[in-house]
């Protein structure tokens, strides 16, 4: 307390001057929507009540020794890092160890803490010396800061990483670090501008937010010669979101010429899990054609244009450390649609623009978002479980699929009701609840052989299928210690044993390779009676 009463003093000498020259924020809170967060909750009105006074003073301690030269920019950039990962908003254990602290933007908003974390100086060193990269070769190059709809020079190359309907308030949370910067850079850069610029900033969402889109990309390529190019990185998982992009790039007379996934999430800890592990870039052209479409010619069409990119992608992926998950493909499979539907000028049935500014109401869908739709569905029923074979999954019912990929998607990790209620979409399944074993939020998963018992064994849907007597034949093995017993269950219950036998085997051993998955014990003696199942069934005769 005493030290504290120290750090108190200390800050309070040095507060007005540091106010004054910069070296510590006194700008107030602007309103809006992730900035009043602080001010509702904890009534932080100011940029500096984000942080403690002994943050402060260490903050300020190494803002006073930023260099008023160019040089400097490389210590601004510090301290905003360290501005990030030492502030009230940093969250405690977090990571494997529970020592460890989360960056304040940790996930793009302004979240309060009762019991946040703090650094002593020694744990900033290396968060606050940075060592850019030196560029080995000169170019001529010229770099501006302006509206979009006012480019007037032309490129052969536009490259953008748009706003989405809920995107991050970037025009917000800018202020959080240039509340450290501002004074610094107007002493190394006069020339330079040091506001926000947030009146700039296409935000929110409804018609002027696609109209601004519109504009901007009908400048780009306005602004481009018939042979150039654009390239758009995007990721989100919402078809809804996906269908207004390929609408506002169709109207601003553009074509999805290529697009593929490149896996942005490269450490191991956020690769774990099924969240998009990578985000698609999209390859826009002019659409100097003037093709028309009926509606009843593209999904064909879409479903080859899926195919393909999928074919692709797990072509190139690590079967043993995969960079792709399903929500992944998921996102693969829009670019697809839209690289089909971009390429016409009318689509007979839909008139875009109307679909693009019409307010829709809740749950309805516009025809665009339709085919959208359908590309995941495509995308859902061609992607075949590692190790399972082809032409058996492709024999499998709806609901057996999504039981059979929701255990990949646990051994992958996924533990969100989101990512199964996605897949469940994806194959068109709307009763799946009973599946579940779990529902607890980050804990979700599909119920184990056991934990199904002798429920759900009737004569229709899954109840009836292949997968669901596989199970219980698990279920009467392990019950009475004997194959031989869940051999005779399927043989008096299943019938077309005969002739899906090698189908049962699939399953059974698809079943099998969860055994000694370390967060999958639940299925460690399922799996084990599903292999000594299926080597009984394989030696099975008439």
């Amino acid at each position: 307390m005493q030290r504290e009463q120290t750090v108190n003093y200390l800050l309070s000498e040095r507060f007005y001057e540091w106010s004054v020259r910069g070296f510590i924020p006194n700008k107030k809170i602007q309103s809006g929507y992730n900035t009043d967060q602080p001010q509702r909750e904890r009534g932080w009105n100011y940029w500096h009540h984000l942080f403690t006074p002994r943050q402060l003073l260490v903050h300020g301690l190494l803002s006073s020794l930023v260099p008023e030269t160019k040089e400097g920019l490389v210590s601004v950039l510090g301290l905003g890092k360290i501005a990030n990962w030492d502030s009230k908003l940093c969250q405690w254990g977090v990571g494997a160890a529970r020592e460890s602290i989360a960056q304040t933007f940790y996930n793009q908003a302004l979240n309060t803490f009762l019991n946040f974390a703090g650094k002593g100086l020694t744990l900033l060193k290396g968060t606050l010396l940075l060592s850019p990269p030196v560029a080995g070769h000169q170019t001529v190059s010229e770099i501006s800061t302006l509206d979009a709809r006012q480019v007037s020079t032309e490129n052969d190359l536009w490259i953008t990483d748009p706003p989405y309907a809920d995107a991050v308030n970037y025009h917000e949370l800018t202020d959080y670090f240039l509340a450290w910067y501002e004074k610094h850079l107007g002493r190394i850069f006069p020339e330079w501008y040091t506001d926000t610029r947030d009146a700039l900033a296409v935000k929110g969402s409804g018609e002027d937010f696609k109209r601004s889109m519109i504009e901007i990309y009908r400048n780009l390529a306005k602004n481009m010669p018939d042979n150039g190019l654009q390239m758009v990185q995007f990721t989100h998982q919402d078809p809804s979101v996906w269908a207004d992009l390929g609408m506002i790039l169709w109207a601003a007379g553009l074509q999805v010429s290529a697009a593929w996934t490149v896996s942005t999430e490269t450490t191991i800890g956020h690769k774990q899990g099924n969240y998009v592990q990578g985000t698609v870039l999209l390859i826009l052209r002019k659409r100097l054609n003037d093709l028309d479409a009926f509606t009843d010619e593209l999904p064909p069409k879409i479903e080859d244009a899926v195919k393909d990119q999928l074919d692709h992608m797990t072509a190139i992926d690590d079967q043993d450390h995969p960079n792709f998950g399903d929500t992944d493909y998921q996102l693969a499979a829009y670019a697809a649609a839209l690289r089909v539907l971009t390429q016409y000028s009318e689509i007979e049935g839909i008139n875009i623009e109307n679909e693009l500014y019409r307010e829709k109401q809740k749950g309805q869908k516009s025809e665009f978002e339709k085919l959208i739709d359908q590309a995941v569905e495509i995308a859902c029923n061609h992607l075949v479980p590692g190790g399972f074979d082809e032409f058996q999954w492709k024999s499998l019912t709806a609901d057996e699929r999504l039981y059979l990929k929701g255990l990949e998607l646990e051994k992958h990790g996924e533990l969100r009701a989101g990512a199964y209620q996605e897949l469940a979409k994806g194959f068109g399944v709307r009763e799946y609840n009973f599946m579940y074993a779990k529902t607890k939020a980050n804990e979700v998963r599909f119920k184990t052989a056991r934990e199904f018992g002798r429920s759900h064994l009737k004569e229709h849907g899954f109840d009836a299928s292949i997968v669901r007597h596989a199970l219980f034949a698990i279920h009467e093995t392990i019950k009475q210690e004997s194959a031989r017993q869940g051999v005779n269950y399927l043989k008096t219950e299943v019938a077309t044993f005969w002739n899906d036998r090698k189908k049962l085997i699939e399953v059974l051993r698809y079943l099998s390779r969860l055994a000694h998955i370390d967060h999958m014990e639940h299925w460690e003696t399922d799996a084990e009676a599903a292999s000594t199942l299926a080597g009984a069934l394989e030696n099975t005769n008439g």
